[in-house]
């Protein structure tokens, strides 16, 4: 291998790097060492590109929307996830969370990504201008095509034998590849390259949504967790027992006020907005607020009304349990109305159907 190849190898990895790193950040909750996706995306890389090298000895396709769908994508995403059964016990004891699902059939994707933009990327004139419009693209595409296989995959090795989700989850990324590239190698719907291209990026990032929303992971909303702020001082009045011996603490880097006398949390609308990414990632936060504001100065946001909305204020108001449980009893009712729409209920069947 010359300098040159290096090089390409190098800089196409990097960039492609730093989207998986993206990706990663959604992890909330127990984040993968950098050096294990790093290796993983690596072997990954190799082992589906042996694959569907040995494949396309004996499948030839053409440069057409069909072949595209039922040749290239066909091939390349069960490359990738060949890789994935066959690398396993390189993660096995760490695969503790959903969403590593879809973080290693990433960093599988990334792996093959950059072996094939090398390809490329020698025989271009301009190999490193080709290099960032594969990245813009390929790369960002093929961990977009493949990110359904990681779902069913999880839920096969961690909660119930899943051959129907992985069939699905095939089915899903083989189309999406196909589709992609059947635009590419037809002029007359290139037109539609980069709206299904975005289409592919938005569903990917709805379903890390999804997996958070049933990520067993969260830590629990509980007094052990929080931190009292002493170098922080703020004096406030409790909208619940009026007292003034509210304490500032701290959860996941979110400031709340503890009242000392009736243990009600008093919790600004940014903080607030805050908690939902956590326990309710399937919300529309922004009409949920538009909502409450939209009712009046005091609103009780459970039926219970132990969880009260002070709108003057910007503040809610609840104990904590309460609150706790007000999370958990709407993060399911989230999810079951999202089951109930075409996407929803494709999703559900990849494996999220065993996740309750």
């Amino acid at each position: 291998m010359n300098f040159s190849v290096l090089q390409l190898a190098s800089i196409s990895y990097l960039i492609g790097f730093l989207f998986l790193l993206f990706i990663r950040s959604y992890d909330k909750y127990y984040k993968e060492p950098i050096w294990r996706m790093a290796l993983f995306s690596f072997l990954g890389g190799i082992v589906a590109v042996l694959v569907s090298t040995l494949l396309y000895a004996f499948i030839h396709p053409k440069f057409n929307l069909t072949d595209a769908i039922f040749k290239i994508g066909t091939v390349e995403e069960f490359s990738k996830l060949l890789s994935l059964f066959v690398l396993y016990k390189i993660i096995k004891k760490e695969f503790d969370e959903i969403v590593d699902g879809i973080i290693y059939v990433a960093a599988i994707s990334l792996g093959f990504s950059v072996i094939e933009n090398i390809f490329y990327a020698q025989a271009a004139p301009h190999p490193y201008l080709l290099l960032l419009k594969r990245f813009l693209f390929a790369t960002v595409g093929h961990i977009s095509f493949s990110v359904y296989m990681g779902i069913a995959f999880y839920v096969h090795k961690k909660i119930k034998k899943n051959y129907t989700g992985l069939f699905l989850s095939f089915l899903l990324s083989t189309l999406a590849h196909g589709l992609y590239d059947g635009l590419i190698f037809n002029k007359n719907l290139t037109v539609l390259f980069l709206p299904l291209y975005f289409l592919l990026i938005v569903f990917q990032f709805r379903l890390l949504k999804v997996a958070y929303a049933y990520s067993k992971m969260k830590q629990s909303l509980d007094l052990k967790h929080f931190k009292i702020l002493k170098n922080k001082v703020q004096t406030i009045n409790c909208c619940h027992c009026q007292q003034n011996d509210a304490k500032l603490i701290g959860f996941n880097n979110i400031e709340m006020m503890l009242c000392q006398s009736c243990e009600h949390l008093m919790i600004s609308q940014t903080a607030f907005n805050k908690l939902l990414k956590f326990y309710r990632p399937k919300l529309n936060r922004k009409q949920f607020f538009n909502n409450l504001k939209n009712i009046g100065k005091v609103v009780a946001v459970n039926p219970q009304q132990t969880l009260i909305y002070h709108f003057g204020k910007g503040r809610f108001n609840a104990k904590l349990s309460d609150l706790k449980d007000w999370f958990t009893t709407e993060n399911k009712r989230d999810l079951k109305l999202y089951h109930q729409s075409l996407e929803g209920r494709i999703f559900y069947h990849l494996g999220f159907k065993y996740l309750r």
